[in-house]
């Protein structure tokens, strides 16, 4: 027992080793087993053709929409497929005729129904901010006001401490000086 204490630091280190090395060759198994498993070819079944027909009929579906929206200028790359098969042959499709008069005439309505929707939201906007300056102004010449009042009643008034405590606004500046001039925080 007392060998095992005095030694607990090459038993570490090897058992640390010897989980590496273990570690090590679970991992070459896994990746093994998974080139095996994609080396052996798919048999023919219902269901590998079931997905093959379901790539097809997708990617049938993306041109038609590509060439809906202005023509398809080279094929979609589709992802890969799980099995091993020779890549299809690229099919070219000639460029798609432009809009139908009927849908270019729907989307000029539409991009002009946004277009006032815009511009009436601009407009309510504008009487918003000018709402907001009207509120503002009154509040200004109080504040403006009130400032002047209280830096009259500070400079003027100057009576006993008593007094001084009376007024809030002495009491603040007073707070706030001592804060200013008095000793650190970190010193008191």
């Amino acid at each position: 027992m007392d060998w095992v204490l005095d030694n607990i630091r090459l038993i570490v280190i090897v058992g640390g080793a010897i989980a590496y090395w273990l570690n090590q060759r679970r991992k070459a198994k896994e990746e093994q087993e998974i080139k095996e498993v994609l080396a052996t070819p798919l048999p023919k079944t219902q269901e590998n053709d079931d997905v093959e027909r379901t790539r097809r009929i997708q990617e049938e579906i993306r041109k038609k929409i590509l060439e809906r929206a202005g023509g398809m200028q080279r094929a979609q790359p589709t992802p890969p497929s799980l099995k091993q098969t020779p890549p299809p042959k690229p099919v070219v499709q000639p460029k798609a005729d432009v809009y139908s008069e009927s849908a270019a005439e729907a989307l000029v309505m539409a991009d002009q129904a946004m277009l006032e929707r815009q511009q009436q939201l601009a407009a309510k906007l504008r009487d918003l901010q000018q709402q907001r300056r009207e509120h503002d102004h009154p509040a200004e010449a109080f504040a403006a006001k009130t400032a002047l009042a209280m830096s009259a009643s500070g400079t003027s008034v100057l009576g006993s401490p008593l007094a001084d405590l009376r007024n809030p606004a002495l009491v603040r500046r007073a707070i706030i000086l001592r804060e200013v001039l008095g000793t650190p925080v970190g010193l008191r």
